[in-house]
């Protein structure tokens, strides 16, 4: 599984945080005011799953078919 990995360290924790960043914006949204349309709100809801999955499991499907990877190479 680690072939199929293109998401190195620094991009994880940047794509974790931007994830919980996101679900905290969907909570204050929720909890506190209703500052966003709804058609906001499905976007980022869409965000915080591919954030946090990309995150998580280090594929990113956008990257992949680019042929991009964050991931140090060993010399």
């Amino acid at each position: 599984m680690s072939g199929e990995q293109n998401v190195g360290q620094v991009d994880r924790i940047i794509r974790i945080i931007l994830g919980f960043v996101c679900l905290g914006l969907v909570a204050y949204h929720f909890i506190l005011e209703s500052i966003l349309p709804i058609y906001v709100l499905i976007l980022i809801v869409v965000l915080i799953a591919y954030f946090l999955k990309t995150g998580l499991t280090r594929v990113c499907p956008i990257m992949k078919s680019l042929n991009i990877s964050t991931i140090k190479k060993e010399n």
